[in-house]
């Protein structure tokens, strides 16, 4: 019997949901800047841009590991605000069958700025057995870019 299941965290937003969401759209290379004790590299090793079918090749630290994982883009929806990925090589195969982030940005109304606008990942997984923690070390890693980017936003 497969079971998939899912987590998510949703990070409130100072910023503009639109420039959250075109930073992970179109400039998601530049977390290397942003977060340099974190990502060693990002680099698009299949498609010809950031799209649907493409593939991104990460370099990072995950709590105490460097990691080097590969993940489709699965789906774009500009309209919508939300990119899924899904790992397709590396360490995250070794413990789940399946794992897909999922990416949203929700503007939440024309009150306050900053009020109501969040971020919401979800992390959905297939444990490939049982003595396989939950993949909460990737969510807790959302929630610092995000909060990085809306900083950087913030600011500037």
């Amino acid at each position: 019997m497969i079971q998939t299941d899912s987590i998510w965290v949703k990070v409130d937003l100072k910023s503009s949901p639109e420039k959250v969401y075109g930073f992970f759209r179109n400039h998601l290379g530049d977390l290397v800047n942003l977060f340099p004790q974190t990502y060693q590299s990002i680099q698009l090793v299949e498609g010809q841009h950031f799209s649907s079918g493409s593939v991104v090749q990460f370099k990072f630290q995950l709590g105490d590991e460097l990691r080097a994982e590969k993940w489709a883009v699965r789906v774009v929806d500009d309209v919508k605000k939300y990119i899924i990925y899904e790992a397709v090589e590396g360490d995250p195969l070794k413990e789940f069958k399946v794992l897909r982030a999922k990416f949203e940005v929700v503007n939440g109304g024309l009150s306050k700025v900053g009020r109501g606008n969040f971020t919401k990942w979800t992390v959905e997984f297939e444990k490939a057995n049982q003595n396989v923690a939950s993949p909460q070390n990737y969510l807790e890693l959302f929630v610092k870019i995000s909060k990085g980017v809306d900083a950087y936003f913030s600011k500037n």
